[in-house]
């Protein structure tokens, strides 16, 4: 098998007792297309050129973040993966080439994939609010179908669930369906755009960014939080951060996600690990192997 050699997969094998088959699935997050043509607004096109130019002193003038996209889905069709999951930001903001590239790309794609929005899926610029969210999500019907989503598979007895946390929060209707997800007692695992808070991974984050940008954080300050346009915790989103600390959440192997731009590994509850992967546009995606224990 000839892979990409600029493609770098972080591999994750988690073992689970009773699996009938081995499964693989690919992770990839974080890719930050910033493809834009005149059908825009000129303001938006003047901001998807400082965009693109900001990920391309990163890239050191190496290939674009769509063509780096593009190779990771290589990558996955490469791999014969038996799912690919899409764990937010994408696209760098929800202009019509981008939407358009993601599906030629995904039309090339062999295996089934879920998709969940990032914060930069579906903001731009101005507020940051669930309307501007509900507004966008049209642009995605293709490939995720509530709103806000909480996108549910099974495959090979292990329920693969797509949650939409891009706004640093979690509905009552979405803590519910993946309540009865778990209650059915199958292993599964949860993919979302925002990790977390773990004091752990708190330090690394405010490092880099100047703010924890967790779900579930509680110690932002008010100049950061307005800088973010990220309200408090809602009660539904405390709940469900608590119940994924407990027992209560039951056989969840694990939880994948980005949004940080870089690997991070701790247990959110004893045996359960978060699994926060690195950015497409360094290359980078999580091959996660399930294997019987």
């Amino acid at each position: 098998m000839n892979l990409d050699p600029q493609i770098t997969p972080q591999q994750t094998i988690i073992r689970i007792p009773g699996l009938k088959q081995p499964l693989t699935i690919l992770q990839i997050t974080d890719c930050h297309l910033t493809e834009c043509d005149e059908r825009e607004e000129i303001d938006i096109r003047t901001e998807a050129v400082k965009r693109t130019s900001v990920f391309a002193s990163q890239l050191a003038g190496g290939p674009s973040t769509a063509d780096l996209f593009d190779r990771l889905l290589r990558t996955s069709n490469d791999l014969q993966v038996d799912f690919t999951v899409f764990t937010g930001d994408i696209i760098d903001f929800p202009s019509q080439a981008n939407i358009e590239h993601l599906q030629r790309q995904f039309d090339l794609l062999r295996s089934s994939y879920l998709y969940t929005v990032g914060n930069h899926d579906w903001y731009f610029s101005g507020s940051f609010t669930d309307e501007v969210r509900a507004a966008a999500y049209p642009k995605f019907r293709e490939w995720i179908s509530e709103t806000p989503g909480c996108e549910i598979r099974t495959v090979g007895g292990v329920k693969l669930i797509a949650l939409d946390n891009s706004n640093y929060q979690v509905t009552n209707d979405q803590f519910a369906a993946i309540k009865q997800a778990a209650a059915t007692g199958e292993p599964y695992l949860l993919f979302m755009h925002i990790p977390i808070y773990l004091s752990s991974l708190q330090q690394d984050v405010v490092d880099k960014w100047g703010a924890p940008i967790m779900m579930g954080a509680s110690n932002w300050n008010a100049a950061s939080r307005e800088a973010w346009q990220v309200r408090t915790t809602d009660p539904s989103t405390s709940r469900f951060c608590r119940f994924l600390a407990s027992e209560e959440s039951g056989n969840i192997r694990g939880i994948f996600c980005g949004h940080v731009h870089f690997n991070h590994i701790d247990a959110f509850r004893a045996g359960r690990y978060q699994y926060v992967t690195a950015p497409g546009f360094t290359s980078q995606c999580r091959l996660i192997k399930l294997i019987a224990e």
